[in-house]
Parts: structure tokens; C-alpha cells; sequence
């Protein structure tokens, strides 16, 4: 899955695997090939065109994430046979996928090789609309029922082109294997059926080594100043809008502390000159080197970044743009680590007010940050990706490093 909260989860794991003598080949875009080099596993490069960053978020910000369903199915009917003909003269012995890559499932299924999921997020049933508002249902339903024909015409090629035999049984997405890997706690996982005894919670593994990026001089200014911090990112696949931005401008000129405000690429930090003083605007920053200073982290409840913001013990206001990210942030909330403002899961504006008096509320209380330092001394409980590594060599068969 070609998005950097998919694939920085997977680079601890990765390296681990290599450091044990286990040849890798990485398959992802060329926007990633550095990162899969660096882990000293061999990159090999998906076609332009079939699945990118760029895609997903185009798709998250037109449709949400039934729209990515239908990107990803389209790009498995690509993908797939590309990877059957390179593949299966020399199969490797195992297939390692994201949860979301269905072609790395069904080329596992094709290969008669295992298959290993790595479950980069939790779980989410049904159960979940119980959780919801009468309006957040309704918006649910609405994204739904407006990508619902592209989805099933797109099921209906990949059954027409692979064959019913390889396609995963209903529910599609997230895609399990025979071994399932969870990089997260499982403290943030309600209970559900679908995590057996295949299902392994290794917590994450965040190595501020393989994310080594270049802080600039005004970057550098901030992290070193005394005033407190404020991050504010939405990730690297949802666009938040002109319009929220304006509105932390707005609810934080007058905050005492400084603000870093990132914005993504799909913008022009430029266009936000009239921010106050106290604010630096950004496309993209070194996000690790940020949370290490911050003091509180305004996010969208991505499963990698709230993960980040919880190993340095950052308390978080979750702003989610979904479902899923709902249910993450109230888990971080019900332990005493953050607030949610949960306004735009129907489409709804947040307040300049309230914005603001809810960051202040993490500012000002540091129970939320004594609950964060909390929460991030269980992250690694499970024993991270040397644990994965172990499994992994279970299902093949090999002795797990000691």
C-alpha cells in the first residue's frame, strides 16, 4: 500500500527480517524506493498509474474510503497478473502484504505460498454505527451509496479476469493471512471474532533512524523555543481543506504557544501569509522530530500517527475524517490521553472557539500528558517487529532468532 502510513509501519519489520538473513523484495511505488533500499531490501517499482499516494488521496478526498475500496480493486486487476508472470517461475517461500493490497493476498493464493497480513489499523464491524450520530450515519451512507457502482463493477472485473477461487471471502477489505500482524497495541482493538489465534498484537516500532530528515533553520528555531508546541497535521491522504486551516489560524493566533501547521502538498503554504507570528505554515515537515518537542498534537487519528504522538507522549486532540479514525481517537480519549471533536464525520465545521478552547484544555491540564507517557510505556509491550520476525519464521518453519 503505497502511503506512508502503511509502509513506515512495515520498515522496522522489513529490516528485522533482512538483519536475520532473509532475502526481501519490496514491492511499492518509486516514491518509496529510498526508504525500501535503505532497509536493505531489493525495491521493485509498481507501474505508474495503477496505485500511487497520489491516487489515494485523490480517491479519500473525492469519495472517503469506499472510494479507495474501488481503487484498490481496480489496481488489483492490474497488479496481480504483473506479479503472477514475475513471480511464478521462482516463487519466494512466503508473501507479506499490507491489509489493504488484496493483490498481494490473492498472489499468495495464486502462488500457494503463505500468506502474511500486516494489519497496519484495527478492526471495524458493524457494530460500530451503534457509536455513531443519526447524522454521522447518514454521511456514512451517502459516501457509500455514491461509490457503490464503481465498487461493484470493479469486483465484477477482477472476478471476470482472476477467478472467484482467489478473491478473499466477504468482507474483502481489511485482507487477513494466514499469519496477521498487528503493529499496534491491542488495547485499541475493541473485541471482535475475526482476531483468532493467526492474529498477533506486536505493537509498533518506531525508529527515529529510518526516518532520518533534515530540520531547517526555522524549524530548528521552533523546536528549541520554550513556548510549548502545537502540531497540527491531518496525514498524508486526507486533505482537511482550505477551510480548516483558516479556521486554526484563526482559533490560535492569540494561543500561547507556537503552532506548526501542516498543511500537505496538495497546498501552498503561501496562501496562508496572514497567519499570525506564532504560526509556521508547511507542506510537509519532519513529522518525528516535531512530536519529539511537541506539546500537543492535533490530528485526524490515522492509526501512524496517533502511534507516533503516543511514543513521545503527546496528548492529542483527534479531529477523525472517518470512521475507523473515530474509534481510535475515542480509545485514546476513554484512557485519559485526548479529547475528540468528532464535527466532520458529518460534514459539519468545527468552531474557532471550541477548537481553541480544547486545545487549551490539553495545554492546560497535564493529566492528558501524564496519560499519553502512560499509554506509550504499553506500546511495545508486544514485542514489536523482533516479534513479528519470530512469527513469521514460525509459519516458514525456520527457529526464531533469540
Amino acid at each position: 500500500m503505497p502511503a506512508a502510513g502503511h509502509v513506515n509501519p512495515s520498515a522496522p519489520l522489513v529490516r528485522e527480517l533482512v538483519r536475520r538473513g532473509i532475502d526481501v523484495t519490496f514491492y511499492v511505488t518509486e516514491e518509496f524506493r529510498a526508504v525500501v533500499e535503505q532497509l536493505g531490501a531489493t525495491c521493485r517499482a509498481y507501474p505508474d498509474g495503477t496505485i500511487s499516494s497520489n491516487v489515494i488521496a485523490d480517491a479519500t478526498a473525492h469519495g472517503g474510503s469506499a472510494k479507495v475500496v474501488q481503487r484498490l480493486l481496480e489496481a488489483t486487476q492490474t497488479l496481480l497478473p504483473l506479479l503472477e508472470s514475475e513471480l511464478r517461475e521462482a516463487p519466494p517461500d512466503a508473501i507479506m502484504f499490507d491489509s489493504n493490497a488484496l493483490w498481494g493476498r490473492m498472489l499468495a493464493t495464486s502462488l500457494r505460498r503463505p500468506a502474511i497480513s500486516l494489519m497496519t489499523t484495527i478492526l471495524v464491524d458493524a457494530s460500530v454505527f451503534r457509536s455513531l450520530t443519526v447524522r454521522e450515519r447518514l454521511a456514512v451512507v451517502r459516501e457509500t451509496a455514491t461509490s457503490l457502482p464503481g465498487i461493484l463493477g470493479a469486483r465484477r472485473r477482477l472476478l471476470r479476469s482472476a477467478g472467484r477461487d482467489l478473491l478473499p471471502s466477504s468482507p474483502v477489505f481489511p485482507t487477513r493471512g494466514d499469519l496477521t500482524i498487528f503493529p499496534i497495541p491491542a488495547w485499541i482493538q475493541s473485541p471482535d471474532d475475526r482476531c483468532d489465534a493467526s492474529s498477533h498484537f506486536v505493537g509498533p516500532s518506531i525508529d527515529t533512524e529510518l526516518r532520518s530528515e533534515e530540520i531547517d533553520e526555522q524549524l530548528e528555531r521552533l523546536f528549541g523555543d520554550e513556548v510549548p508546541l502545537v502540531v497540527v497535521s491531518l496525514g498524508t491522504l486526507h486533505r482537511g481543506g482550505e477551510d480548516f486551516f483558516r479556521s486554526c489560524i484563526d482559533a490560535f493566533a492569540a494561543l500561547p504557544a507556537n503552532v506548526l501547521l501542516v498543511v500537505g502538498r496538495a497546498m501552498d503554504p503561501a496562501d496562508f501569509e496572514s497567519a499570525s507570528s506564532n504560526i509556521v505554515v508547511r507542506a510537509v515537515v519532519p513529522l518525528l522530530a516535531a512530536l519529539r518537542q511537541a506539546a500537543v498534537f492535533v490530528t485526524h487519528g490515522g492509526m501512524n500517527s496517533v502511534l507516533e504522538g503516543l511514543h513521545f507522549g503527546v496528548p492529542m486532540v483527534v479531529i477523525p475524517q472517518q470512521v475507523e479514525q473515530f474509534l481510535i481517537g475515542q480509545a485514546v480519549a476513554d484512557r485519559g490521553a485526548g479529547l475528540v471533536l468528532r464535527h466532520h464525520l458529518s460534514g459539519q465545521k468545527i468552531g474557532t472557539r471550541e477548537l481553541r478552547a480544547t486545545v487549551e484544555a490539553l495545554l492546560d491540564d497535564s493529566s492528558y500528558t501524564a496519560s499519553a507517557r502512560t499509554l506509550a510505556a504499553t506500546l511495545h509491550e508486544g514485542g514489536g517487529a523482533m516479534e513479528a520476525a519470530d512469527q513469521i519464521e514460525r509459519l516458514l518453519g525456520e527457529p526464531a532468532a533469540m
